[in-house]
């Protein structure tokens, strides 16, 4: 009996690992149905509107992924783009391009961070290789209707680039 239950386990150990894959949730806000991320950010109370508009300036500047400047009015405290990004999605050699805006806004010791607008282009054999809005796809998704099996590794790789902005862009304005 016993040396049964132990074969019976050791059997099943493989599912449980399988089981235990990354249950992490994907975090993509919305608001009025798009996918949009604000957040504001608090700073040292030194560090003055100038100061952070320049740093932010700098960081679109030097930032590969920036693809165009779109908006950089000082007066406002105010600079958009485009930003684009690489998202793998296994082995296969395909791959997605993800491209959405950026718009920070920064005032005293303070700046605000919106990413919108956001768009994928596959990159595979027969596929028509055109950008289109996430949202639909992102709405069947979340409704357990995925459109391919690369939404999740899409969508994942979303929320990293985003969280990779926030962050980047949080190392310079901290500097």
């Amino acid at each position: 009996m016993m040396k049964k239950l132990l074969f019976l386990c050791l059997l099943l150990m493989p599912l449980m690992a399988i089981a235990q894959g990354n249950t992490s949730p994907i975090l993509l806000q919305m608001r009025s149905g798009k996918v949009y991320f604000d957040n504001v950010y608090a700073l040292s109370p030194t560090f003055k509107k100038a100061d952070l508009f320049n740093k932010s300036l700098e960081w679109f500047k030097r930032n590969e992924n920036v693809a165009s400047i779109t908006i950089a009015n000082e007066k406002k405290g105010e600079i958009m783009g485009a930003y684009v990004t690489r998202i793998n999605i296994g082995n296969t050699g395909n791959y997605y391009l993800a491209r959405f805006a950026v718009n920070v806004i920064v005032y005293d010791a303070t700046y605000e961070v919106r990413i919108f607008d956001v768009y994928e282009k596959p990159i595979e054999k027969g596929i028509s290789n055109e950008y289109s809005k996430i949202e639909y796809r992102w709405w069947d998704f979340r409704r357990g209707k995925p459109w391919s099996a690369d939404d999740e590794p899409l969508f994942r790789g979303i929320s990293a680039s985003v969280n990779n902005v926030m962050d980047s862009l949080g190392n310079e304005m901290n500097k």
